[in-house]
């Protein structure tokens, strides 16, 4: 039969503002014009079949959001040729018998077309699906559906690129979420980074893979070594995965483990980063355990984070046992250069140094400017800007002796060299041989206290017979820039590694002593559970904490803490509330420490130290715990917006009035109708009230008067180490 050509283009009505306006209105006009009951565009993300669009005119039961397994579709059955693109009677083909029979879908004649990209590569389908035989009107006019698929595969692949060129500008523009040590993002970068791209995904149907990296050996560098070695372990490993594209996102996670979210990667993409990332690690001499997981659409990447973080363990578990359950700290760890960069927080100093080089280097017109730094007997470069095709230096090192700034200092070589090969100082040095350099201007380089740093250096991979003081002149303007930054860069660093002494001297001595204090029924005054709280040698607990988030350390303190006190947990029947903050409660790390335990008769305080960026992320998270038993708890609530927000987004089944509400709530009208007002709320949601820091016996009869169900404070019971504490709650808590 012949197939006429439409009488005219498909056109899509009114602004198109994006590809999912698009897809709608050419749903509706293909609907208006080939009737059929329901119409769908639709995408592959990875086993999954995902509707992004859909009109549903009479109910078949297709809906946008909707996710299916791809091997179970209509459509997978004509992408892969067993199956036309239109039948009037489903029944008559075979290759769709699985498809009616998997579905459900009650479908007597179907139309499926693929959504192609200018490149020919296969974005998506649209499909149609009719309850009744059609005529041959729709058959006829198929054509005119392929041409409105095209369009949309044209729509969605310039989408995709305006996300992918979004993403990398995304990533290079960001300061405020760099890590303190390697440059990379940090926990809250990855968290925002992970929600945009989950949106994304829903939005364009879009897949995207994780992975997971964990190092081998880092508490052994630093116990043997120092954290100088360990820094420059960690700045290596961090070289090392920065070899990705552009849109790719690698960031630190943790002290020792990173995590690289891909973009458009399915699982096979996945797996070639994964032996990539094993490669490039071993050229640095990096042991690491790696593990990948791929987003499934009815899961999200919340989910593939957490399974890459399963596989990354699996893989230790497995190579430990390669090693016949060696460790590789049994030999002695590589060390690498010793390299710092700056803080999180201040992400601005690197930025503005690697700016000043680069305008260093352009006005010399030299290949690239370095910051160096001496370290006892070695040269290394600190900071680099480079033009292109110049090979990553960052963490050269090299014999201070045998470097060509060494001889600027002591006198031997001018400060501008402007043939290297010619000249009879360095013609001979291997340095200039192993970097290939042509001309050089070096400067010393020093602190605000006027003590020597280092030097600046600019150079070129060809000889600049023009160089000459000029050059110099304008490195000794840049090196006074940089006095003040390098000086604030090192204070940092030392304030950096003074947290890790403590930290490390902390957990030698046992780590973070957990003490009990009992939460009472305020009714009966009997013992309903306990509050682990966290005790150090010296100093509060915020501070403590505080100090371990500011240097990246933060999960691996609190995790400490949250194992410390499941341990030493006294026995006895009762709830244990336990404290974290949203980003641990978002974190792989959570789950791996609750692993094995009944959750039943645990608590998860969530405390106020962090602003939460993604409650539905969250909630992902911890929704698998919740559906174990595990019940959420809201710490400090009344004493800010945060808390409240918390409230709200979380449903906790606590709810923890702030000590500052309660204090001589009996005296304070404002205090007592507060405590009123979240009482009620509580009641009317379902949850808990447990009042913290009563004191006195006027703060208790008040808060009993107003059906505050639970309560804490020294008036009931003071917190107590797990071998006081009571071992049987029951008795009278005051």
């Amino acid at each position: 039969m012949s197939r006429p050509a439409p009488s005219a283009p498909p056109e899509v009505p009114g602004p198109v503002a994006d590809f999912s306006t698009a897809a709608g209105a050419t749903l509706r006009q293909l609907h208006a014009r080939l009737g059929m009951d329901m119409w769908a565009v639709s995408r592959r993300d990875g086993d999954d079949y995902v509707v992004l669009q859909a009109i549903d005119a009479t109910r078949v039961g297709v809906h946008a959001g909707d996710v299916l397994p791809w091997s179970d579709t209509f459509c997978a059955a004509t992408v892969a040729g067993r199956a036309p693109r239109f039948a009037r009677d489903v029944d008559e083909v075979p290759g769709w018998e699985h498809a009616k029979r998997a579905t459900g879908l009650p479908f007597l004649s179907y139309l499926t077309v693929p959504m192609t990209a200018p490149d020919g590569l296969v974005l998506g389908t649209v499909c149609a699906g009719s309850r009744t035989r059609v005529g041959e009107r729709v058959e006829q006019q198929v054509a005119e559906v392929e041409l409105a698929a095209g369009l949309l595969g044209t729509v969605l692949a310039y989408e995709l690129r305006l996300e992918q060129e979004a993403r990398r500008a995304e990533h290079a523009e960001s300061t405020a979420g760099r890590d303190a040590l390697t440059e990379l993002g940090n926990r809250r970068a990855w968290d925002l980074a992970l929600a945009a791209e989950e949106a994304r995904a829903r939005r364009l149907g879009s897949t995207a893979s994780v992975v997971v990296v964990d190092l081998d050996g880092l508490k052994q560098v630093n116990d043997t070594l120092g954290h100088a070695a360990g820094d420059a372990l960690i700045v290596r490993a961090a070289d090392a995965l920065r070899r990705l594209r552009p849109e790719d996102f690698p960031a630190r996670t943790g002290g020792d483990e990173f995590a690289l979210l891909l973009p458009g990667a399915d699982a096979a993409a996945a797996a070639r980063v994964v032996e990539r990332v094993r490669l490039d690690l071993a050229a640095a001499g990096v042991g690491a355990s790696v593990g990948a997981a791929t987003r499934r659409a009815g899961a999200g990447l919340e989910a593939a984070w957490q399974e890459a973080d399963a596989a990354m363990y699996a893989d230790k578990a497995a190579r430990a046992g390669r090693r016949g359950r060696t460790r590789a700290g049994t030999a002695r760890p590589q060390v690498p250069p010793a390299v710092f960069t700056t803080d999180p927080e201040h992400g601005s100093t690197t930025a503005q140094i690697v700016r000043l080089l680069d305008v260093a280097r352009r006005q010399l017109g030299m290949d690239a400017a370095a910051v160096g730094r001496f370290d006892g007997d070695a040269w290394s470069v600190r900071h680099l800007a480079a033009g292109p095709d110049v090979p990553a230096l960052a963490g050269f090192r090299w014999e201070r002796a045998e470097t060509f700034c060494e001889r600027v200092l002591d006198g031997r070589l001018e400060a501008v060299v402007p043939d290297a090969l010619a000249h009879p100082v360095t013609a001979d040095l291997p340095l200039r041989a192993e970097l290939g350099i042509g001309a050089y201007v070096g400067v010393p380089l020093r602190r605000r206290d006027g003590s020597l740093y280092g030097t600046l250096c600019a150079l070129s991979r060809t000889p600049q017979p023009a160089a000459g003081p000029r050059d110099a002149g304008v490195l000794e303007i840049v090196a006074e820039a940089l006095e003040e930054l390098l000086t604030r860069e090192e204070q940092r660093a030392e304030d950096r590694h003074g947290v890790l002494a403590r930290l490390d001297l902390l957990r030698r001595s046992g780590g973070p002593r957990p003490v009990y204090q009992p939460i009472v029924e305020l009714g009966s005054l009997r013992t309903a559970g306990t509050e682990a709280l966290t005790r150090f040698p010296t100093g509060t607990p915020d501070e403590w904490f505080a100090d371990a988030r500011r240097i990246g350390a933060g999960e691996e303190l609190e995790l400490a803490a949250l194992r410390a006190a499941l341990g030493q947990r006294p026995a006895g029947p009762g709830f244990l509330s336990l404290n974290v903050s949203p980003a641990v409660a978002a974190s792989p790390g959570l789950a791996r420490a609750l692993e094995g335990r009944r959750l039943d008769d645990l608590v998860l305080e969530v405390t106020e130290h962090e602003r939460v960026e993604d409650y539905p992320a969250l909630l992902r998270h911890l929704a698998p715990l919740r559906g174990a038993g595990l019940r959420i708890a809201v710490d400090d609530a009344g004493a800010g917006f945060a808390s409240m927000r918390h409230v709200l987004a979380l449903a906790p089944e606590f709810i923890k009035l702030d000590t500052s509400l309660i204090r001589d709530v009996h005296r304070d009208p404002t205090r007592r109708a507060l405590a009123a007002a979240l009482t009620t709320f509580a009641q009317q949601t379902g949850a808990d009230v447990v009042a913290e820091g009563i004191e006195t016996a006027a703060e208790l009869r008040c808060l009993q008067e107003l059906g505050v169900s639970h309560g804490q404070g020294y008036h009931l019971g003071r917190p107590r180490s797990s071998d006081t504490a009571p071992g049987a709650p029951g008795g009278n808590a005051a």
